[in-house]
């Protein structure tokens, strides 16, 4: 049978015998991971490692690469990688450096071959950061005739996503419609399986950022609805409860009366993720040092936007540091006394000049807030005071424009 040999450098490593099968031993080995190989076998894993753009792969790359979680962090919330060897021998004690061998074709990694992908990917494109590490799990001298069992066991933890089983219900069907519109509907993905750049998660994050009904825009307002980038199954969950109370009335639904803002609530968010570096450098800034601001791969070469038609770009502001930016924008909803329904103050293109205006000032609060320590965009897209800071300099906008206006209706009025 063809064998393999791998060496791992470890951080920290433990070693015990299995207290029934007194021949196999079992390590687990903290690794870095970079360091972590390439080319291990995956025979005697239960799924390929295929379908990396899925969404809930692209999510643990984005918590690899630091974007979505705090740097350091990878191997608490990873479950790791489980690798079955003929035999673990060390080959430096001083630096814990080991050589596995591998029976290829019955051995190599049983579980996790996900993880050892998207580090392999990540390691190639040079983006992952120092700090992270993975757990890796050996497991020596396993009888053949366990290897499959402990490969099914293993691979049971992938279950139908709540939003595959909404989208059997019916629960998206007005946001199906509502995209439907648009030039970017291919874009968006439904189910938890398809390979799309987007997803329906997206698009109700969004939503809830603009939700004035549950964050009223009052000046004594304390909540922000942070838990849109902070824990995003909160908002699905809201929204599936919500349409579900109210299918004999779509009126009465919250996030129903938040459509007329979908659209146009995805084109700001495109405008401040691609607007962000050129305006911080306009001020004199360094935009492209810092961690906030994400690069395309030299296999991406560029990013799209699509919700706003703008060109691509090699930068865009991530997630975590355009969501509280975002979400400042909620001052500019109202709920038409009419209708029931939410809508801009004003209009879309006052919105839209609001930003280009108020821009540059939200930009230099948050490059502020990243030299008080919240250099992580997941640090950053989770801090209370900074939603709250960008909301009330949105409120203090309007009001000025308010002020303006009223001043101005008067003058109008005496030259009369």
């Amino acid at each position: 049978m063809p064998k393999s040999t791998h060496r791992i450098r470890a951080v920290e490593v433990r070693r015990v015998t299995h207290p029934v099968f007194p021949t196999i031993e079992k390590f687990w080995l903290t690794v870095a991971a970079k360091e972590f190989p390439f080319g291990i076998s995956t025979s005697a894993n239960a799924r390929d490692p295929v379908g990396l753009n899925r969404r809930v792969y692209r999510e643990v790359r984005h918590s690899l690469d630091g974007q979505t979680a705090t740097r350091g962090t990878f191997d608490l919330m990873n479950k790791g990688i489980t690798i079955l060897a003929d035999s673990v021998k060390m080959v430096d004690k001083d630096s814990r450096l080991f050589e596995l061998t591998i029976d290829d074709e019955e051995g190599g990694i049983v579980d996790g071959a996900h993880t050892a992908k998207i580090i392999e990917e990540a390691n190639r494109e040079g983006t992952v950061p120092a700090e992270q590490h993975v757990e890796v799990f050996v497991r020596t001298a396993i009888p053949s005739d366990l290897v499959s069992d402990i490969a099914r066991g293993l691979n049971t933890g992938i279950q139908v996503a709540s939003q595959s089983i909404y989208n059997i219900e019916g629960v998206f069907d007005w946001l199906k419609d509502e995209v439907g519109k648009t030039s970017y509907a291919g874009l968006i993905s439904w189910n938890e399986s398809d390979d799309k750049e987007y997803d329906v998660r997206d698009l109700i994050s969004v939503l809830e950022l603009f939700n004035v009904f549950d964050y009223p825009n009052d000046v004594s307002m304390t909540r922000h609805p942070i838990s849109a980038y902070e824990k995003w199954s909160k908002p699905l969950e809201k929204f599936a409860a919500d349409v579900r109370a109210n299918l004999k009335s779509k009126q009465k639904s919250t996030y129903y009366r938040l459509m007329p803002l979908l659209r146009n609530a995805m084109e700001l968010y495109d405008h401040i993720r691609r607007d962000f570096r050129e305006m911080r450098n306009e001020a004199g800034g360094s935009a492209g040092k810092m961690n906030i601001i994400e690069e395309a791969s030299e296999r991406r070469k560029a990013f799209d936007f699509p919700f706003a038609a703008l060109p691509s770009a090699k930068y865009r502001l991530t997630k975590g540091a355009a969501f509280p930016i975002l979400a400042a924008f909620r001052t500019y909803v109202e709920v038409d006394p009419k209708t029931g329904f939410a809508r801009w103050r004003g209009g879309f293109a006052k919105v839209l000049k609001a930003w280009r205006e108020a821009g540059p000032t939200l930009v230099e609060d948050t490059y502020l807030m990243t030299r008080d320590g919240k250099r992580n965009p997941d640090a950053l897209g989770k801090d209370r005071k900074h939603w709250a800071n960008l909301h009330m300099r949105m409120q203090v906008m309007l009001l000025q424009e308010r002020l303006v206006e009223s001043e101005s209706g008067k003058a109008h009025s005496k030259r009369r």
